[in-house]
């Protein structure tokens, strides 16, 4: 559990910016509408994994570099809090994106004895915080899409990942092994079929391929061990550009500063 805090932790500060004072000072006033962390009330049962976010500023440090990129008409907020089962989500009322407990304890649980599987367990909540978010921006920021909006913000949350370094490089394929578990688990019927979200293993392809299609000289074993099928792989260059450039566009006017 721990290992999967700090990794989180990690990530969030891996591609922040060194800032001097003098920089520090030059940052213009947060408007009315900014990302603001809340960690909601655990159990005694999750009091450590509680403390060890707020320990590790997880949501302080996202909102922070999210209120360094991006300019809101209104406030979201970052939460952390007890659900009814294993999940994240976006409420458009509270315009809160949230991060359940029980995901992180049935992540924990599922990924105790594999190898790597504080990357997993990270890679997946960061992944599911950053594809929530995409769904508060295309409500509060009244981005158009074309398309399921699931797609969008998969493709959103990705995006962000890959902009983490290395580090991010890692979380993005550990969602890919959560997604993996689960189309090996899930039913194939008519409920998944008509699902807003795309199928388990489609969403791994669609994230194998925009990992590789950014550099593919960079994971040449997606195609030597066949993560990827190869008519899939030669598009992908051309589909992570046109993602990057589609939601550059879409929030380039809402932009305080370039996402470092």
């Amino acid at each position: 559990m721990l290992l999967a805090l700090v990794a989180l932790a990690a990530a969030c500060r891996t591609a922040e910016p060194p800032r001097t004072e003098a920089a520090a000072d030059t940052i213009p006033a947060l408007p009315a509408g900014q990302f603001v962390p809340e960690y909601g009330p655990a159990t005694p049962l999750f009091a450590n994994f509680r403390e060890g976010l707020i320990a590790h500023r997880l949501l302080d440090t996202t909102a922070t570099r999210l209120n360094r990129w991006l300019v809101l008409p209104e406030k979201i907020t970052l939460a952390t809090a007890h659900c009814d089962e294993p999940n994240a989500k976006y409420e458009p009322s509270s315009r809160t994106v949230t991060l359940c407990y029980e995901l992180f304890r049935a992540l924990s649980e599922r990924f105790a004895t594999k190898t790597g599987g504080e990357y997993l367990v990270a890679g997946t909540l960061m992944f599911a915080m950053m594809h929530e978010l995409g769904h508060a921006l295309i409500d509060v920021l009244r981005l158009p899409t074309t398309g399921r909006e699931e797609d969008a913000v998969d493709q959103l949350a990705t995006l962000l990942l890959l902009r983490q370094g290395a580090a991010g490089d890692s979380l993005a394929f550990g969602a890919v092994g959560w997604f993996v578990t689960n189309a090996q688990t899930n039913r194939f019927d008519e409920i998944a079929l008509a699902d807003d979200h795309g199928l388990d293993q489609q969403r791994v392809y669609n994230i194998i391929c925009w990992i590789y299609g950014r550099d593919p000289s960079r994971y040449p074993e997606v195609l030597r061990d066949g993560l990827l099928p190869e008519h899939r792989a030669d598009r992908c260059p051309a589909e992570y550009q046109r993602l990057t450039d589609s939601w550059g566009r879409l929030l380039a006017p809402h932009e305080r500063a370039p996402l470092q």
